[in-house]
């Protein structure tokens, strides 16, 4: 659901505009204890390559109308602690849907390259908001003062120095009012609730931090107004990912599934992605009214092997996500489960001298 590079919408010039004020002017865009940072390597500068391979990713049209009619310039997910143990040390690729979370998961994963999809213009733009804090913040106690109400006018003054025309600078204004106040307090609420469950994050491991604002600087973070549904962003990353030679290692989906079932394209923007072996899926799921199934407020998580998701995608008989959550499996943590692959179809007489399985029905390419 974005699509918006980095920084800003359909305006490659901006990457190499930004290396230059990064290089320039220094603007720079574990189950282990908290307290106990985990060194590692900041991230090198993107590979030409990869940014040729990522400037031809094209943006879908603005959607007619948002979901639940809002823009979600932070999440209202309270738990994704429980993501953590699922996505430590991982590596590789992030894609993600929405804001703040993806840099939560990019430290825990410590991501080569963080790809991000939303189709609200607003939240790609948040992204360029958050670009400009991590490039101008050292470290993480900086970057959540410049959040603050008395940084209005320095954060303001980012936005004058570093928009690439009057476009953009008119959009992330407007996204900064928006979300400045919002963000501020999410920020608080994170730093308070993951010292309390001892998971360490970008705002509280300095190399974690350090990581993610490395990945902002080498041009390793890209955003785009994107439709999970639509033909032109997701084809644009699967091609992008192959001709960098890269497989997805964590797809964040968040609970964006709820919002469609799963149509030709949105199977195939789903399926044909290029998830590692090892790769994880992370979705949650709103059930307020079931106590006992939730970890916050509101929402189930869940993790899924990325290669079982792609085998209920295979399934013509799979039309939802609500088909694959029917087969989750509760874990010892609260609102946490795991979704296996599709069941094994069983046969009439097997065990008589007959196949246990026969084929599953498929969908068409």
């Amino acid at each position: 659901m974005l699509a918006h590079r980095l920084l800003v919408p359909a305006a490659v010039e901006w990457m190499g505009m930004l290396a230059k004020l990064l290089l320039v002017s220094a603007l720079a865009l574990s189950a282990l204890a908290i307290n106990v940072p985990q060194a590692r390597a900041e991230a090198a500068a993107l590979p030409a390559a990869w940014k040729t391979a990522l400037s031809q990713v094209q943006p879908d049209p603005p959607p007619k109308q948002l979901a639940a009619d809002a823009h979600f310039v932070i999440s209202d997910e309270r738990a994704h602690y429980t993501f953590y143990p699922a996505t430590k040390g991982l590596g590789g690729v992030l894609l993600g849907v929405g804001t703040d979370p993806n840099y939560l998961i990019a430290g825990w994963m410590n991501a080569e390259l963080v790809l991000v999809v939303d189709f609200d213009q607003v939240v790609a733009d948040v992204h360029a908001l958050y670009a400009l804090a991590f490039g101008e913040a050292a470290d993480s106690e900086a970057f959540v003062k410049l959040w603050s109400a008395k940084n209005i006018k320095e954060f303001s003054a980012l936005i004058d120095k570093h928009a690439p025309d009057k476009a953009a600078q008119k959009r992330w204004v407007a996204a900064f009012k928006m979300s400045r106040g919002l963000i501020a307090e999410r920020l608080a609420a994170l730093k308070r609730t993951y010292r309390e469950q001892k998971v360490p994050t970008f705002l509280s491991d300095p190399e974690q931090y350090k990581h993610v604002r490395s990945l902002v600087q080498q041009g390793r973070v890209w955003a785009w107004r994107g439709d999970l549904t639509a033909d032109k962003t997701m084809a644009g990353v699967q091609k992008a990912l192959a001709d960098m030679g890269q497989q997805v290692k964590v797809f964040y989906i968040t609970n964006a599934e709820a919002y469609f079932p799963y149509t030709k394209q949105a199977r195939k923007n789903l399926r044909d992605l290029p998830y590692a072996d090892d790769s994880v899926v992370l979705r949650t799921q709103g059930r307020p009214d079931k106590v006992d199934d939730i970890a916050d407020h509101h929402y189930s998580y869940y993790v899924q092997k990325g290669p079982d998701f792609v085998a209920w995608l295979q399934k013509a008989s799979t039309t939802s996500a609500k088909t694959i959550g029917r087969s989750r499996i509760a874990t010892k943590t609260k609102g946490l489960f795991t979704l296996p692959g599709p069941p094994v179809p069983k046969v009439k007489g097997a065990g008589k001298g007959k196949p246990a399985a026969g084929p599953a029905k498929t969908v068409d390419k």
